[in-house]
């Protein structure tokens, strides 16, 4: 009895050991593939993973460019008491901007843009083209959507201020007086116009292409009023006008 348990225990000793060593070496090309595995994933993870996601090339912090538009402008009038129209006509801007990006998908933009400004006005039977020759210091937030280095769409909106250097409002009116062209009577006769600084709101949107060509609409809305009439005896002025101005042209950024 004793003789055949010992074969037994034998036996499956050695079947045991034959077991073990089967599935070790079954096992080994297995531990073989996925070490082999999880190197191939951590190299492509850190060498291929921005390719394979596409990631774009985003601009410099701060980066500037030159745009050139074309323009039309006029006066928004309001609670006129005498017959007043503007009628917008063709002008032109040039200048420049500096672009702080902020993240990937917002701006801060700053323009100087020198501006030529003309506009046909008239009060009653008297017509007038208006010049103004200036420059332009807006302001911009802008947001950007697309891929900053295959084009994107960028809008924004932001203050403004206007500086005039050289203008013919003042002195039309003030050559319209001298020459009597209205009645002494008339109210309307101590007319003024304003064509000093003003400020106001501004909005752009545009695209930019991947070479940095850009192409812009902008239009500004004064809120001050530039008009005022001399107050007499028994005539207080309540008419308001507030320049406007619509532009469309092209821009250059440099990357």
């Amino acid at each position: 009895m004793k003789r055949i348990l010992t074969i037994m225990l034998s036996v499956l000793c050695i079947t045991g050991m034959t077991k073990a060593q089967t599935t070790d070496t079954d096992n080994k090309p297995r531990f073989e593939k996925l070490e082999t595995a999880k190197t191939a994933i951590k190299n492509w993870d850190t060498e291929h993973l921005l390719d394979s996601l596409d990631q774009e090339e985003l601009p410099k912090l701060v980066t500037g460019g030159v745009m050139m538009h074309a323009n039309m402008s006029n006066f928004i009038i309001t609670n006129a008491q005498k017959n007043m129209s503007s009628y917008m006509k063709l002008g032109g801007e040039l200048g420049g901007f500096i672009d702080f990006r902020v993240i990937k998908h917002f701006a801060i933009q700053c323009r100087v843009i020198f501006t030529a400004e003309q506009n046909r006005f008239s009060i009653g039977d008297t017509k007038q083209r208006l010049w103004s020759f200036g420059a332009d210091i807006p302001v911009y937030f802008l947001g950007r959507f697309g891929n900053m280095e295959k084009g994107y769409l960028q809008f924004g909106a932001g203050p403004f201020t206007h500086f005039t250097f050289a203008s013919n409002i003042a002195d039309k009116y003030s050559n319209h007086l001298a020459n009597k062209h209205v009645e002494d009577n008339d109210p309307y006769a101590k007319l003024y116009v304003l064509h000093d600084n003003h400020f106001g709101v501004t909005a752009t949107i545009g695209y930019e292409f991947p070479l940095g060509i850009q192409i812009n609409f902008n239009y500004l809305l004064s809120l001050s009023d530039i008009f005022s009439y001399y107050k007499q005896e028994g005539h207080n002025t309540v008419e308001t006008i507030y320049p406007q101005r619509l532009s469309l042209g092209v821009a250059y950024r440099w990357k």
